[in-house]
C-alpha cells in the first residue's frame, strides 16, 4: 500500500510514452492549431488581391443581372446556383490552404498517429455526476482563465491600435472613394495582423505549457519504474529459475554424451574432461563433456559404469577444461591425446590407432 502514496519524481520511460501515444494521448495545443487558419486568411488578404478582385467582379455581375434581367423563380434559382458554384471555385484555394495548414500543424505536434481509442464507447463519459465534476477540474478552470486573459489582452491591444487612428476619422469626408477604401483596407490589415500576432504568442506559450504539463502528468513513481523494468525484462527470480533449468538441461545432455566418449582425462580430483574422436566425421578430437569437483566425480562415475577409460593427466586435464563443449582440441594437444588413445586401444585389445 505504501507504493500508492509515493511521489511521482521519475520522468516517464519510453515505453510509458509509447503506451500513451498508442491510446491517442499526446501533447497538443488547440490554440496553435486554431491560429494557423488566421495566418492563411491574412496572407490571402494581403497578397491574394486577385482573388478579392474576382469576388468583387462576380458580385458586381450578380447585382447587375439583378437590375437588367427579369427574374422568375426558376431563373433566380439557376443564377444563384451558378454564382454559388463560381464563388466556391474561387474560394477553393483558400479552403485547401487552410486545411493543409491545420494538418501540417497537427503533424508537427503529434507526428503520424492513427488511434481508434477515442472512438470506443466509454460509459463514464455519459455519467452526469462525473460530467459535472469535469467542469470543475483545474485544467478546465485554467483553460477558462486563459481564454478570458486572451480576450482581455487582445481587446486592449486592438483598442490602443484603433485609438491612434481616431484622429484620422474626421478627414475621411474630404477623401474620395478610392482614398477611403485604401485607408480602410490598411487599417483592417493592421487589425488582422495585430490580432494574429497576439493570438500566435498565446498559441506558442500554450504549446510549451501543454508539453510541460504532458511530461508532468506522465511522471512515474520509483515503484512504477521498477515494475515496468520487471515487466520488460522479466522478474529476476523467474529469470534465475529459467537459467537454472537451462543449466540443468544442458548438464543432462552433456552427461548423456559421456558413455559415447573414447576417454576421460582427469587431474584426478578437480577436473574431468571427456573426449571423443571419429575420423570419419571429425577433424580432431572434441570435448563432449567436462566438469569440476562434484561434476567431475559424476563424469568419472558414468565413464566407469560404461567402460569408458579414465586417464590421469593433471596438466592436460586442466588445459582441456578451458575449452568449450563440442570444441575440437588444438593441434598442440594432438601428440598427448594420441599417446592416451594408444593406451585406450591397448586396454581394449585393439591393434593400431584409428585414423
Amino acid at each position: 500500500m505504501a507504493e500508492e502514496f509515493q511521489e511521482k519524481t521519475e520522468q516517464a520511460t519510453g515505453r510509458r510514452r509509447q503506451k500513451e501515444r498508442e491510446q491517442g494521448h499526446i501533447p497538443q495545443s488547440k490554440d496553435l492549431t486554431g491560429v494557423m487558419p488566421l495566418w492563411v486568411v491574412f496572407v490571402y488578404f494581403s497578397f491574394g488581391g486577385f482573388m478579392f478582385t474576382m469576388l468583387a467582379a462576380n458580385l458586381r455581375s450578380a447585382l447587375k443581372r439583378g437590375f437588367e434581367v427579369s427574374l422568375t423563380e426558376t431563373s433566380f434559382v439557376a443564377i444563384f446556383r451558378a454564382d454559388s458554384i463560381k464563388t466556391l471555385m474561387m474560394m477553393a484555394p483558400l479552403f485547401v490552404s487552410i486545411l493543409i495548414a491545420i494538418l501540417t500543424v497537427h503533424f508537427m505536434q503529434s507526428g503520424f498517429l492513427i488511434s481508434t481509442r477515442s472512438l470506443t464507447l466509454d460509459l463514464t463519459k455519459i455519467d452526469p455526476l462525473k460530467g459535472i465534476k469535469r467542469f470543475f477540474t483545474l485544467r478546465v478552470i485554467f483553460e477558462g482563465a486563459k481564454g478570458i486573459l486572451k480576450m482581455i489582452v487582445l481587446g486592449v491591444v486592438l483598442y490602443l491600435l484603433i485609438r491612434k487612428q481616431i484622429i484620422n476619422i474626421p478627414l475621411l469626408p474630404d477623401m474620395d472613394v478610392t482614398g477611403i477604401a485604401l485607408f480602410t483596407l490598411v487599417q483592417v490589415k493592421k487589425l488582422i495582423l495585430t490580432a494574429v500576432v497576439v493570438l500566435s504568442i498565446f498559441a506558442v506559450a500554450d504549446f510549451a505549457y501543454q508539453r510541460w504539463q504532458y511530461s508532468r502528468d506522465l511522471k512515474m513513481t520509483k515503484h512504477e519504474v521498477k515494475e515496468e523494468h520487471k515487466e520488460m525484462e522479466g522478474d529476476p527470480r523467474v529469470k534465475a529459475r529459467i537459467r537454472s533449468l537451462q543449466r540443468e538441461m544442458a548438464r543432462k545432455r552433456m552427461m548423456q554424451e559421456v558413455p559415447k566418449a573414447d576417454v576421460v582425462i582427469t587431474n584426478p580430483t578437480h577436473f574431468a574432461v571427456a573426449l571423443k574422436y571419429d575420423s570419419a566425421t571429425m577433424g580432431a578430437p572434441a570435448v563432449v563433456a567436462k566438469g569440476a569437483n562434484l561434476l567431475a566425480e559424476k563424469i568419472k562415475e558414468i565413464a566407469r559404469a560404461h567402460a569408458v577409460p579414465v586417464f590421469e593427466d593433471k596438466q592436460l586435464a586442466r588445459s582441456l577444461y578451458k575449452l568449450e563443449l563440442d570444441q575440437e582440441i588444438p593441434e598442440v594437444f594432438y601428440k598427448a591425446f594420441a599417446a592416451i588413445l594408444a593406451n585406450v586401444y591397448k586396454l581394449k585389445g585393439k591393434v593400431g590407432i584409428r585414423k
